[in-house]
């Protein structure tokens, strides 16, 4: 990978850029314009936590967002993205290729934070540790660690991996675990990259705590991140616990909270998001809209409006009021720029998660009462439920989920084709349906790694 291995080369230096805090509290109020010597991190716990906390500086989930939304039925394209201000337009419309930048990108930002992880762990044990306390918070630290690189391994393997419902030897991205340079590794075998993963999530498990704000990775976002890997990777029962961890801890949100969320920045429901402001040219909502040009890039799908019922509470929170496509989900804090934090995980997700599992597990009544309390905390008044079935699971998560990128990821999870109403295509020419299995569904692991990288 001489693309990445170049790349990766810079991020230590990135890796630098951070800046002391007076407190705790602020860790994330970080600088990038100020500089901390490289051995000074290792020279205290404190300073060590302020590598960590850099991670989260240039950590770009809303890629995920992007390609799991713009690839499925949720969005369709605006008039407005062409030209110089076309964005993602030949992703939305089947017609990409290897080469497409914003998956070089996806790809090459998603590999520079586990570079800047793994950096770190190797580290780790330069940095001393004088009392019990110290070697908690290392403990601590280190958890945090290896749950970022569990998650940002499994966004790869989203986006870039084979199906688990593909029929023989599925592969999926590199599971890096060191800083060598020189090192040129190949695809995965998929239970192979599980065991990876799982190895790092039961660190995590074991060291972390919930003692940060929901900015950072915790033993929630752990269960959370077990729940969601568990459910893709089909082994249901271990979903049903994980998430049943999740749900002990957080209750579903108010309508009145559920539109704060949205709204006003709130925390209701939010397990782990990543916070965003003015400084910040990647965030949610800046993937619909160019707020430079003052052009919509995306707008909701009529598939998915139509899929809303008026009285629900996701109906009017995630569509504008003068445009009623537009997609108004993320409209943050009530300023210029519409600032909003990036949700990761949250627990309606988890709701869901526990659902499919349950109903996969053939305890249909179990899957109900979760999905009816998901339901009617939506749409504020008591219903009744009384089958479930994979597309009632589908079609709740595609409401409840939208422009969070999962879509996408879903069908692709259960082999699904990929399927839009001749209303949401851009021309007329444009396919209606990608069916799982051609060449332009899997997402392809881009060209210049390929090249640089023949084991790719």
């Amino acid at each position: 990978m001489h693309t990445t291995t170049y790349t990766l080369k810079n991020s230590f230096l990135l890796l630098l850029a951070l800046v002391f805090l007076t407190s705790c509290d602020r860790m994330l109020d970080l600088d990038p314009k100020e500089n901390v010597d490289s051995d000074q991190i290792y020279k205290s716990v404190r300073y060590f936590e302020y590598g960590v906390v850099g991670i989260y500086n240039n950590l770009h989930l809303e890629n995920s967002t992007l390609l799991g939304s713009i690839m499925a039925d949720e969005c369709k394209l605006s008039s407005e993205n062409t030209g110089v201000d076309g964005y993602a337009v030949h992703l939305n419309r089947w017609t990409y290729s290897s080469d497409d930048e914003i998956l070089h990108e996806t790809w090459k930002d998603y590999y520079h934070a586990l570079y800047k992880i793994n950096t770190l762990l190797e580290n780790k044990d330069r940095v001393p540790q004088e009392s019990a306390e110290d070697k908690e918070a290392m403990a601590i630290l280190e958890g945090e660690l290896k749950g970022l690189r569990a998650m940002v391994h499994f966004e790869l393997h989203r986006i870039f991996g084979d199906s688990d419902a593909k029929k023989g030897q599925a592969l999926t991205i590199p599971y890096v675990t060191s800083t060598d340079l020189f090192q040129k590794p190949g695809k995965t075998p998929l239970a192979d990259f599980y065991t990876l993963v799982w190895k790092d999530l039961q660190a995590a498990e074991e060291h972390l705590t919930n003692t940060h704000a929901p900015t950072r990775f915790s033993l929630d976002a752990t269960y959370a991140l077990a729940a969601r890997v568990a459910l893709y990777q089909k082994e249901y029962p271990r979903a049903i616990t994980y998430a049943t961890k999740v749900m002990t801890q957080y209750t579903l949100a108010t309508k009145e909270q559920y539109t704060a969320l949205w709204r006003a920045n709130q925390t209701a429901e939010v397990i782990f998001k990543l916070a965003r402001n003015n400084e910040d040219d990647l965030r949610p909502n800046t993937l619909w809209y160019n707020f430079n040009t003052g052009k919509s890039l995306f707008y909701g799908s009529t598939k998915l409006i139509q899929s809303y019922e008026e009285e629900d509470v996701r109906f009017s929170l995630f569509f504008g009021e003068e445009q009623a496509n537009q997609i108004a989900k993320y409209s943050g804090e009530g300023n210029e720029n519409r600032i909003s934090d990036l949700p990761v995980f949250r627990l309606a997700e988890v709701y869901l998660i526990r659902a499919e599992a349950y109903f996969r597990t053939g305890a249909t009544a179990l899957g109900i009462r979760d999905m009816q309390a998901l339901i009617e905390a939506r749409m504020g008044e008591e219903i009744t439920i009384t089958e479930l079935d994979e597309s009632v699971i589908l079609t709740e998560r595609f409401k409840e989920l939208a422009f969070e990128g999962h879509r996408y990821f879903d069908l692709k999870r259960l082999g699904q084709p990929l399927e839009r109403n001749t209303e949401d295509l851009a021309a007329a020419t444009d396919s209606k349906q990608l069916l799982f299995g051609s060449p332009l569904y899997q997402l392809p692991i881009p060209l210049k790694e390929v090249q640089s990288n023949p084991n790719l």
